[in-house]
């Protein structure tokens, strides 16, 4: 059996011989020019999805960044809240010693005082024994 002598009914048209080669390869360049472009079609698609799934990422970064620039100031902030705290317990620190320094000054001006009133005691008690020697 040849190709020459191999006949091909499809849907009422008869394919004899060479005619079968050639509608074959006509038909199977058109299927794959089908599935070529059904190929092509699907990486633009996906190449479309990943371009806006960039614009998604772009939204993304742009709140990240304005997050970051407030998180910055905040720091920023908190740092010179931190330098106004040290300030303030180094202010403390040197009070606490003042206080404890006067305190000591009161306490020796006070017991100054209690000799000063034993010896006036003293005193008036002397000069009341020489005033009424009986007693």
């Amino acid at each position: 059996m040849s190709l020459e002598d191999t006949e091909l009914k499809i849907g009422g048209v008869n394919l004899k011989g060479v005619w079968i080669a050639v509608v074959m390869s006509l038909a199977t360049t058109v299927g794959g020019g089908i599935y070529g472009a059904a190929q092509f079609m699907g990486r633009i698609e996906a190449v479309e999805q990943a371009v806006a799934g960039n614009g998604e990422a772009a939204e993304k970064l742009t709140v990240l960044g304005a997050n970051l620039e407030t998180i910055m100031k905040n720091q920023k902030e908190l740092l010179d809240m931190r330098d106004r705290i040290a300030e303030v317990e180094k202010t403390s620190v040197e009070n606490d010693l003042l206080v404890k320094q006067f305190d000591e000054k009161i306490k020796s001006i006070d017991s100054r005082f209690q000799k000063l009133n034993r010896e006036a005691d003293d005193l008036w008690k002397a000069i009341d024994t020489v005033g009424n020697p009986l007693r």
